[in-house]
């Protein structure tokens, strides 16, 4: 009796044991996944690294489609713009690389060209390398003209905060960046000298820029302003230039019979206009701007010649990083313009273009 108690008291232990094991789930230890690329929040969105690098790195650009026209000739052009930038912590600031290249297909398939638009390093406000200058920003960049030479090879130091920016820089100057003044020259390395002040802050944004050409011994001034009112912003411009130099715009002129090519420059320039904000999809700017020539009068000219611009910008975002933009512009160049005598001039844009 005790026999059989003992042993039927053991089967039930043995099968339950049996059903409990039975009822627990098999757990299969999957190996983790690589990450071939983090997300790098140090330096803003965009940027990622490679696990086992301490490099941010963001890759973005755009590719354009643009129908350009004037009066005599329309033409089709095509760009990718490839823009890569590289930035780590040092104990000495933000080490920074960055490198932009634009691939340019044109539709007569003559000028096709890649070319290094912007390549430079940084290390906290320390900046060296191949650049769009600060004379490259205009108020739209499309009926303002407010510039010289806005791509050179530079060194600069930058300081900012609170809105406030100050910067200083030493530019790489050719003789030839002036248009027939340099020409021939065999001394093509002199130093420009040029600065920056501006302040972003309260619907205001100011900036002052000014430039020294040492090799013409002539300096440009620059004011850009841009003021919060109503539904978009008043855009206001105006320079000063002491004489030719990589600073400023030159223009060729008609001698009435000389044969040598002469060129006279922008003395001063105002431009004006307003940004409006229809929704947050789609702007309008119409802008005008006036400027006055300097010239060397014993060639025969009775006044300096001069020239007005007015013209629209459109611009709508269809969808996020997508943009389709017209530029429609009129001039009205003085007789004494030698490649627009006697000329007025219809000339813009239709764009298309995606971000990333």
């Amino acid at each position: 009796m005790n026999f059989k108690s003992l042993f039927l008291g053991s089967t039930a232990v043995i099968a339950a044991a049996t059903g409990a094991n039975a009822a627990d789930p098999v757990v299969v230890v999957e190996p983790a996944a690589p990450n071939y690329v983090e997300v790098c929040d140090a330096f803003g969105a965009g940027y990622f690294y490679i696990p086992g690098t301490e490099t941010c790195l963001d890759i973005g650009g755009y590719v354009r489609f643009q129908v350009d026209a004037n009066d005599d000739d329309w033409g089709v052009m095509t760009r990718g713009h490839l823009d890569v930038t590289a930035k780590s912590d040092t104990e000495l600031g933000v080490l920074t690389g960055d490198i932009e290249i634009n691939a340019n297909a044109y539709s007569d398939n003559r000028d096709n060209d890649v070319v290094l638009d912007n390549a430079y390093i940084g290390l906290g406000g320390f900046q060296a390398g191949y650049f769009d200058t600060y004379w490259d920003e205009g108020l739209t960049g499309e009926v303002d003209d407010l510039a010289g030479n806005t791509k050179i090879t530079e060194m600069r130091y930058i300081y900012a905060a609170n809105g406030f920016i100050a910067a200083l820089a030493l530019d790489a100057l050719e003789a030839d960046m002036v248009s027939g003044l340099g020409n021939g020259s065999t001394d093509m390395n002199k130093l420009g000298v040029a600065g920056r002040v501006g302040f972003n802050a309260g619907g205001v944004n100011a900036k002052l820029d000014i430039g020294y050409d040492t090799y013409n011994e002539e300096a440009a001034f620059r004011a850009l302003g841009e003021f919060a009112a109503g539904p978009g912003s008043i855009l206001l411009g105006g320079l000063y230039n002491t004489g030719a130099s990589a600073y400023a715009k030159t223009w060729e002129l008609d001698q009435g019979g000389f044969s040598d090519t002469y060129y006279g420059y922008s003395e001063w320039a105002v431009a004006a206009g307003y940004r409006m904000d229809v929704t947050d999809k789609f702007r309008v700017t119409p802008m005008v701007q006036y400027t006055q020539l300097k010239t060397d009068k014993s060639l025969g000219l009775a006044d300096d010649p001069d020239a007005w611009s007015g013209g629209m910008y459109f611009e709508y975002e269809l969808v996020k990083d997508f943009w389709a933009k017209l530029n429609v512009q009129y001039t009205d160049y003085n007789d004494d313009l030698a490649d627009y005598a006697g000329k007025s001039d219809w000339a813009g844009y239709f764009r298309l273009q995606r971000d990333f």
